[in-house]
């Protein structure tokens, strides 16, 4: 995540703007989406450490955690679509997208929490899904995630999915399949339920509609999503309730676009300066 920066240094007779000399883990940062929504307390732990903000960049290789009483919702440059629910933590993993598209190899690590996942337009074999306890392939998924330190429940709410742990695999093939994974000592048990007690339906908080990467930059330019901190707020794009994955028949035709000014990078707007020199106007843009 990126914020503004300013630096000056100038009277009336002269103006010195120092350059912008980001570290080199920062000028490394890719850019793979945006925070959409973000509710209280939401982190990047790694590869920095700073709050995250309502539409800040989400960069490849980051691990993200919320705290009690806060969530957020991510979306991808592929448009998949990333809820986290309270006391969550996750790593973008592996994120590499085509510039023209937005289509490409996304790798994530579910630790612990409550997670909605919904796939965008990469194609099924490029997901790579892990928990502490299992590995997942899905197809055209949407996906629940209860994720608890010798248990983790995965429960599938549209498409389907192939969930592995412990050397045995089971397949969620009708909505409400689930994949109760627990772990005794060094075995790994995994079985398939009918149904599931539990659900991220009481996480949604008006965040788990599906929407576009374009969807999601629009939003941020209106301020038709809820804002961040404690505010509340609306759902995503314009679906309805039996909206599947974007780039399946969910309804939702994605248009994804890429931002300027690139990934990693910072943007200057104009500096105006007022006739006696002095400066009226600076800022600099993580996107």
């Amino acid at each position: 995540m990126r914020k503004p920066a300013v630096f000056i240094s100038g009277s009336s007779i002269a103006l010195a703007i120092l350059p912008l000399l980001p570290s080199p883990a920062l000028a490394a940062a890719e850019r793979i989406g945006l925070a959409v929504i973000v509710r209280n307390d939401v982190s990047q732990i790694e590869p920095a450490t700073s709050k995250i903000l309502k539409g800040d960049d989400v960069i490849r290789d980051e691990v993200v955690q919320t705290s009690a009483d806060s969530n957020a919702k991510f979306v991808l440059k592929d448009s998949t679509n990333l809820m986290l629910g309270p006391n969550s933590k996750m790593k973008l993993d592996r994120a590499v997208f085509s510039d023209q598209q937005g289509v490409g190899d996304i790798a994530i690590k579910l630790t612990l929490g409550s997670f909605r996942f919904i796939t965008g337009m990469s194609a099924k074999e490029s997901y790579a899904i892990t928990t502490p306890l299992a590995t997942l392939g899905v197809r055209g998924t949407i996906l629940d995630f209860h994720l608890e330190l010798l248990k983790n429940t995965v429960v599938l709410k549209e498409g389907a999915s192939r969930v592995c742990a412990g050397g045995n695999c089971v397949e969620l093939a009708k909505v409400g399949d689930a994949a109760v994974i627990t772990a005794n000592g060094s075995r790994i048990n995994i079985e398939l339920q009918p149904s599931s007690t539990w659900s991220f339906d009481s996480a949604c908080n008006g965040m788990c509609s599906p929407m576009s990467f374009a969807q999601a930059e629009d939003s941020l330019t209106t301020g038709s999503i809820g804002g961040a901190g404690g505010g509340g707020g609306g759902g995503g794009g314009p679906t309805s309730p039996s909206s599947g994955p974007l780039g399946s028949n969910s309804g939702i035709t994605p248009a994804l676009t890429t931002s300027s000014p690139g990934t990693g990078g910072t943007a200057q707007t104009p500096l105006l300066l007022g006739s006696s020199g002095s400066a009226t106007a600076f800022s600099v843009s993580p996107h």
